[in-house]
């Protein structure tokens, strides 16, 4: 895949939002609430198939020990945390959310919402599985998704909501600004 300098500086912009969306928390345990997940989706229903660099070159600041995560966290311990699984399903989203984006052309808010909605199965699914290890909780992944997700699932409902609502006009201004 070649990305063109306009295109490197736009995912570059779109990594700045997801280290400015970690740091818009809420601080519950074992998972905040923050604004990542908005901008995680946002990122492919823009840029289509390479949205996945963006949010890999955030996962890797963070590895590498920049505070990029929620609440200033970073590194393996981050990673391997409570947390992880849900920044190894921010990039799984990215990737398949970015595919089916770029190969689906009905241009629609109700291709947007379907995407955004949909999106947060990629990023819970291994979010409560990895949660249910690390933590070791009683009663599997029930219990992890009772923990992990009954207080951000209707935030990120809402969350995803507004992103499909942003993405169309932000794919035309995107546009205009290739185009002109």
């Amino acid at each position: 895949m070649k990305l063109s300098t306009r295109r490197v500086a736009q995912l570059a912009v779109m990594v700045a939002l997801l280290v400015i969306g970690a740091y818009v928390s809420i601080p519950l345990r074992p998972v905040p609430i923050t604004f990542q997940s908005a901008f995680v989706v946002l990122t492919p229903l823009l840029f289509g198939t390479s949205a996945y660099v963006a949010v890999l070159a955030y996962l890797l600041l963070g590895l590498v020990g920049l505070p990029v995560f929620a609440e200033g966290a970073s590194g393996l311990v981050a990673l391997s945390g409570p947390t992880g699984g849900f920044l190894a399903g921010f990039l799984l989203a990215s990737i398949v959310i970015g595919v089916i984006a770029e190969h689906w052309h009905w241009d629609s808010r109700w291709r947007d919402l379907v995407l955004a909605e949909g999106s947060l199965v990629f990023i819970y699914v291994p979010g409560i599985f990895w949660m249910w290890h690390v933590l070791l909780l009683r009663g599997g992944a029930a219990q992890a998704a009772l923990v992990g997700l009954i207080p951000i699932l209707a935030l990120d409902v809402v969350k995803m909501a507004v992103v499909a609502a942003l993405a169309r006009p932000l794919r035309s201004a995107l546009a205009e600004v290739e185009d002109g």
